[in-house]
């Protein structure tokens, strides 16, 4: 009976002090939200035991700290998106060593999986510039530079790469 009489003392706690709220907040919105706030709490006490009384449980938590998947999700995306930005600035700064300069690349990637998949590496080399070491200042050379660059680079190995 103690669980009961529990239960019964928490729900006239809730309604006396949403009944005291009432009184000591002055008429107007803050009182109307006041008493909508008080009514789901109420409601909330009442039902409460509910799934104890028919077996089973429910867990709030999720209701408060979210959903777990979706924090997992999100811890991955933030670090594949971090490998890729990386991996492209590593690039940029590998080819401009070279001594290809302006040279504009997008890279294709799944960054919502377990380990980041790279599609394709798109480059653009509209704006190309060569610096004034590198010997034969054509696209085929260029292409050629930055092949040997991607294909340096570990994760970048057997991925296709598309110039415009």
């Amino acid at each position: 009976m103690s669980g009961i009489s529990a239960w019964l003392l928490s729900i006239a706690g809730v309604i006396l002090l949403g009944v005291l709220c009432e009184f000591i907040l002055p008429e107007g919105q803050m009182n109307k939200y006041t008493k909508v706030i008080f009514s789901f709490i109420t409601l909330f006490v009442i039902i409460y035991p509910l799934p104890k009384l028919l077996g089973r449980e429910i867990d709030f938590s999720s209701l408060f700290l979210g959903n777990e998947n979706s924090i997992q999700e999100d811890y991955l995306y933030d670090v594949n998106v971090s490998k890729l930005n990386a991996l492209h600035d590593d690039l940029l700064a590998n080819i401009e060593e070279e001594g290809v300069n302006k040279v504009r690349i997008s890279i294709s990637a799944n960054v919502m999986s377990e380990s980041l998949e790279i599609y394709e590496i798109f480059v653009d080399l509209r704006d190309i510039e060569f610096s004034q070491d590198f010997e034969n200042k054509n696209i085929a050379s260029a292409k050629e530079v930055i092949e040997d660059v991607v294909s340096m680079t570990p994760l970048l190995q057997n991925v296709p790469i598309t110039y415009e």
